[in-house]
């Protein structure tokens, strides 16, 4: 046999052993983004599909595990190197033992799908994270994604109406008092757009530094109305001690110098 082909063979050899190159999440990320029309309607075919056997108590945790299974189905299809090992949907049915419902995993990043499920006869009020969790998720998360399955119980069956998916920070809905994400003030946790901006594809800012932008001018304004809803039911001597911490962090007023 030629001493070419053996050295061909060698080195062949050599170039198939070595191991595939691990994918990136942001190669990741950036192919979330060119599918998300792809993604939700495979993913709302998958659902309607379905025979899901369910109550109108436990309806949004039936269509939150059906669409984590029908995306651990398609992903790898649609995605170049993603595979199963990637994927971790936690432990089905359960709320607080997982990162994220599911979790895309390349390395040492992570990417977050959150799933939402909301009826189609009203606009949705879901909880979509605080103000005090957002910078800890920011961290923890290379990038954030949100499924949303809106579904139709007006009839005797509930069916799922219609699959939306992007990035998350497109689906949070603005505040009527500031110019600012819409949140609930008794704990600061953001909500979403009304259905109307869901069907348009429209979202409040145009970029994600302009959403943080309004989550900051809300969890400011937040903060102020809390300090004046609580300095009014505040002890004469708690707001005597409030003044004075105040005084040492501000200085004195030009009045105190006189």
């Amino acid at each position: 046999m030629p001493f070419a082909f053996w050295v061909a063979l060698v080195l062949g050899g050599s170039a198939c052993a070595q191991p595939q190159r691990e994918i990136s999440a942001q190669a990741v990320a950036s192919e979330l983004e060119t599918l998300k029309a792809t993604v939700a309607t495979e993913v709302a075919t998958a659902l309607r599909s379905n025979t899901l056997k369910t109550s109108y108590t436990t309806v949004w945790r039936n269509f939150e595990d059906a669409a984590i299974d029908a995306l651990c189905e398609l992903l790898p299809k649609h995605i170049p190197g993603l595979t199963a090992k990637h994927l971790d949907r936690g432990k089905t049915g359960s709320e607080k033992n997982r990162l994220a419902d599911l979790a895309i995993t390349c390395g040492t990043n992570v990417i977050e799908i959150s799933i939402k499920a909301a009826r189609k006869a009203a606009n949705p009020e879901n909880d979509l994270g605080t103000f005090h969790d957002h910078p800890a998720r920011r961290k923890l998360f290379t990038d954030s994604f949100m499924l949303w399955v809106r579904y139709d119980d007006s009839g005797k069956e509930i069916r799922c109406d219609q699959v939306f998916f992007e990035k998350s920070w497109r689906f949070v809905g603005k505040s009527s008092l500031v110019d600012g994400i819409k949140y609930r003030k008794k704990d600061g946790n953001s909500r979403p757009k009304p259905w109307a901006m869901f069907d348009s594809g429209e979202a409040y800012w145009k970029t994600e530094e302009a959403f943080e932008a309004a989550v900051n001018r809300a969890e400011a304004f937040r903060a102020n109305e809390l300090v004046k809803e609580h300095l009014k039911t505040l002890s004469e001597q708690d707001q005597r001690s409030l003044y004075e911490r105040l005084r040492e962090k501000f200085g004195k007023s030009p009045a105190d110098g006189r």
